[in-house]
């Protein structure tokens, strides 16, 4: 198997990728070892407390991201506005 090469810009994007590459191993992990006849059940189950728990991980890094660059372009609006136009 190839190894697979990720490009991040933060250390917030990596740690959302490995998250995610977790959750997947965890997956797999769950559906290789859970008895017959219980593979889905367990899967999904794993999709609803630890999916939805990087889901929610993963918005909120978004959302703070975004507050955090809103942030800076307040403490110097120069950078966030075009030529000409009043920042803010």
């Amino acid at each position: 198997m190839t190894p697979l090469a990720i490009e991040y810009a933060t250390a917030a994007e990596r740690l959302a990728l490995e998250q995610a590459i977790a959750f997947f191993a965890q997956m797999r992990h769950v559906a290789a070892t859970a008895p017959d006849g219980s593979v889905l059940a367990a899967c999904e189950q794993v999709a609803l407390d630890d999916g939805r728990r990087l889901l929610k991980d993963t918005l909120a890094a978004a959302v703070q991201a975004r507050a955090d660059a809103t942030d800076a372009q307040k403490k110097c609006p120069a950078h966030g506005a075009k030529a000409g136009t009043p920042a803010g």
